[in-house]
């Protein structure tokens, strides 16, 4: 606090003038300013002392470095929040301002301006710049070296190849792609294990990739030791019936992993950051767990196995993998995490659950299809923000598992449950911006039910959305006791979502095609909307989220009418290394 300012607290103090020092807790006392990036996106905390009565905002406006004109991001978010169960670098209690800049270029320079607000004093404007990361590539300058089954011997040559992966590991320097062939490749560390622990450098991978002629299978437990390390194309396989519990650990926290177009089946955890790990890309991967999931409800196992957990570790990209029969497909982002693009399907607990994480984890663009319990959780969230964004989500129970909230973001999503699209602890949303969304139950059931009750409150943004409740009686519970029959009675009585609007999903969707509740299985498909839909244009403009919306505002859900549509799952194997990695051509990535 200035020291003039603090003179004058105490003498109103002294006074006894209780409005005057009111006054003087209210006011920002700017703090530290962090900033950090992936791929796509930077994220932004800072930290203020004061403003007890949470009024300060900060507007986000960026530029490429050099550029002229500015673009409008969306806000940072307040935050006041101790966590109940402190995990990683999130101990103790912040008070601040955090959010993230998304879809940007990787490997650019953008300079960062922000305005902070504050009515009651502390008003201040800073600029900064950052980098994002940049995509992955291998050394341009690579030295090719040959690879078979075996225990020792060779010369690294396509004539003489080495045999086994510990020889050729002792011939491993910086910029090394390795070209395994095809067989099945054993265990070597003491423990039995294929670990890789001589590390690359930046820009310089140690690669590890399947030559391409015929699979390649790692048979053992797989452990990444070193920094810089690359797997690509290969199957890391459990076996059927025996319960093989890990595919892929950690250790020594290694950073700047690529783990890409490999194949892991049959285990209880796939990859697993287990010791720690950071900037890790995970992506194009097909993971098959060893759930038995279809037409199974009383799995006794299925509370457990994740097909990628982070561990509670930041920095990663993880985008266009497929995950199914495990129990959560994607798990523990503790910070600055983008995950997208992915196809997750058949879970018997939840799709995704960064839970216990703290700020700037971003969800966008996936599908979670027939997850049996929900389809993303906040269990809890320790800070935020969290951006959930155009992802479509079916899960048995409800969309989202909302046990701890503070503040998210969540915008153009299509949210289907079977049992009440959000049936526990709808009372969460108050600490939420939630515009744009479609909220479908299948079943006639409430399309928020709200046990608790609640009212507004600084943190609350609830509207723009749309709601199906199908033929049940009543809209929202919101409360023990208070039943609402439609959107009309529900704000009139609470104040929330003045421009929402019923949607019927027989009419508001050209695809959905939702045959039975989880277990059972449902076929892939887009919720786009259909001719004439009421969903359309009834969104509202969000800067950064939906800049190139077509027609006289944003649709509802997560598809725009008229735009093109996403992939999930894996891509191309051609698209994404010849014109993706090799080039570098980033659209492989968009």
């Amino acid at each position: 606090m200035n020291p003039s300012l603090r003179i004058t607290c105490l003498l109103v103090a002294t006074l006894f003038l209780k409005p005057s020092i009111s006054k003087c807790q209210n006011a920002s006392t700017p703090g530290e300013l962090e900033t950090y990036s992936t791929l796509y996106s930077v994220g932004m905390e800072w930290s203020i002392e004061g403003d007890a009565n949470h009024d300060a905002a900060c507007s986000v406006a960026y530029r490429v470095q050099d550029e002229t004109v500015w673009k409008v991001a969306s806000h940072l978010f307040r935050i006041d929040y101790t966590p109940p169960d402190p995990v990683g670098s999130m101990t103790e209690h912040f008070n601040g301002l955090n959010g993230s800049v998304l879809f940007l270029e990787p490997s650019t320079t953008y300079e960062l301006r922000l305005e902070l607000t504050d009515p009651d004093g502390g008003s201040e404007s800073r600029r900064t710049f950052i980098t994002t990361r940049a995509i992955p590539t291998k050394a341009a300058n690579s030295t090719v070296l040959h690879v078979i089954p075996g225990s020792g011997g060779g010369t690294g040559t396509s004539a003489d190849p080495y045999q086994g992966i510990e020889f050729a590991q002792s011939h491993a320097s910086p910029g090394s792609i390795f070209k395994l062939h095809t067989g099945t490749y054993q265990g070597f560390a003491p423990d039995g294990e294929i670990e890789f622990n001589v590390p690359g450098t930046s820009n310089q991978y140690i690669v590890w990739q399947a030559a391409g002629d015929g699979e390649v299978i790692f048979d053992d437990i797989v452990r990444i030791a070193a920094d810089f390390v690359w797997l690509e194309g290969i199957h890391v396989r459990g076996h059927a019936g025996v319960d093989d519990e890990f595919a892929l650990l950690t250790y020594g926290s290694p950073e700047y992993v690529v783990i890409s177009r490999c194949l892991f089946t049959d285990f209880h955890y796939s990859i697993t950051l287990n010791h720690g790990g950071a900037n890790w890309v995970i992506t194009d991967n097909t993971i098959v767990g060893d759930k038995d999931v279809i037409g199974n409800p009383d799995d006794s196992t299925s509370w457990s196995g994740e097909g990628i957990e982070l561990e509670f570790t930041g920095g990663h990209t993880v985008a266009h993998n497929s995950i199914s029969r495990v129990a959560d497909g994607i798990s523990s982002s503790l910070i600055n995490t983008d995950i997208f693009g992915n196809e997750i399907f058949d879970v018997t607990d939840d799709g995704i659950e960064p839970d216990s994480g703290y700020a700037n984890i971003r969800i966008w663009g996936n599908r979670v299809s027939n997850a049996r319990h929900a389809g993303i959780s906040f269990q809890p969230m320790n800070g935020g923000p969290w951006y959930i964004l155009r992802n479509q989500v079916a899960a048995g129970n409800e969309a989202l598992k909302l046990r701890e909230s503070t503040r998210a973001l969540i915008a153009h999503n299509v949210f289907v449950g079977w049992e009440g699209v959000q049936a526990y602890g709808s009372e969460r949303l108050l600490n939420f911006q939630s515009n744009n969304n479609l909220w479908v139950s299948v079943q006639d059931r409430y399309a928020w039910e709200n046990g608790e009750g609640g009212a507004a409150t600084w943190r609350t943004n609830l509207d723009f959305d749309g709601f199906d409740w199908g033929n049940s009686y009543y809209a929202f519970k919101w409360g023990s006791d208070q039943r609402y029959v439609d959107l009309q009675e529900f704000t009139a009585a609470t104040g929330l979502e003045s421009h929402g609007v019923h949607v019927d999903r027989d009419t508001c969707f050209a695809t959905f095609d939702i045959p039975l509740a989880p277990p059972q299985s449902m076929p892939f498909q887009f919720m786009t909307l259909a001719e004439g839909s009421g969903a359309i244009d009834a969104g509202v403009p969000l800067a950064n989220i939906n800049d190139d919306f077509l027609g006289a505002a944003p649709d509802l859900g997560a598809y725009e009418k008229g735009r093109g549509l996403p992939s999930y799952g894996p891509r191309p194997v051609a698209l994404l290394f010849e014109d993706g990695f090799e080039s570098g051509d980033t659209s492989a990535w968009d």
